[in-house]
């Protein structure tokens, strides 16, 4: 935590001296960032999750003998088909507040796409308050994110592979409560240029914290390039729905899914 603390600090000096400089002339920036031209999927941690977890914690899509898999292939059809329109490979998933079910939406979304044979998806957890995807997946809760901006590891060192193929993670390690700060630091915005640039035809599916309980989602937004709205029935009210709905960019904004929903039976018939 102590080396975190030194890299915000170090960040914020930085912001600073930046903006007492005179303007450079303009030069055109190489594509590839340093900090993360290495990464590759051969140096990624392989940790098998059992079906029998998988099951427990409703993580479905990728379930053979589950028909509420193929909810998620619609939903994936209709995502896919709204990104491709706007020529995106970056999807934000995010919710009014905490506990609206984002997460497993994002996952079970990620798996899903996986599945499709013209797409491998990186998964990664932005919620760095509140990082649950490990949890869900049954994976360690460090390294990640957290080590990256303290210096301690690469991205290739933290990338973990959970047994669905063509699907990988990106955790976010130790909970941060100052993530605000590290979301806007310049590491940040040159890692989000890289996962999006380096491989045309991969999504990079991005799990960001609930938009009305914290400004970490609003400063990531300009980073992707589409998002999609997670609500919860008979929770989420209508007023958190159409103030969330402001807060997001109307070009990037594709849609809403409707968490917890008490007509489910038609996700437990076979076709």
């Amino acid at each position: 935590m102590e080396r975190i603390k030194k890299a915000l600090e170090k960040a914020q000096q930085q912001r600073q001296e930046t903006a007492t400089e005179k303007p450079l002339p303009e030069k055109k920036a190489p594509r590839v960032v340093k900090e993360t031209q290495h990464i590759e999927y051969s140096e990624t941690r392989n940790i098998n999750v059992s079906e029998q977890l998988l099951k427990k914690n409703r993580i479905i899509a990728g379930l053979d003998d589950d028909p509420r898999a193929d909810l998620y292939k619609i939903l994936r059809t209709k995502v896919l088909q709204k990104m491709q329109l706007k020529n995106a490979n970056v999807l934000a998933i995010t919710s009014p507040k905490r506990g609206d079910g984002k997460s497993l939406t994002a996952i079970n979304l990620a798996i899903s796409i996986a599945m499709d044979a013209n797409y491998s998806v990186l998964l990664v957890d932005l919620d760095l308050r509140n990082p649950s995807i490990h949890s869900y997946l049954g994976l360690p809760a460090e390294p990640g994110l957290s080590d990256y901006f303290a210096g301690d590891k690469t991205i290739s060192e933290l990338l973990v592979h959970p047994g669905f193929e063509k699907m990988v993670v990106l955790p976010a390690g130790q909970a941060i409560k100052r993530s605000s700060d590290l979301l806007s630091m310049p590491k940040m915005m040159e890692l989000a240029s890289e996962l999006k640039q380096r491989y045309p035809d991969r999504i990079v599916v991005v799990d960001l914290p609930p938009l009305l309980q914290t400004d970490d989602a609003m400063i990531y937004m300009p980073n992707v390039d589409v998002c999609i709205l997670v609500v919860a029935e008979g929770e989420s009210s209508e007023n958190d729905v159409k103030q969330s709905i402001s807060m997001i960019d109307k070009d990037k904004y594709i849609g809403t899914v409707l968490n917890k929903s008490a007509e489910d039976h038609t996700a437990s018939e076979e076709y």
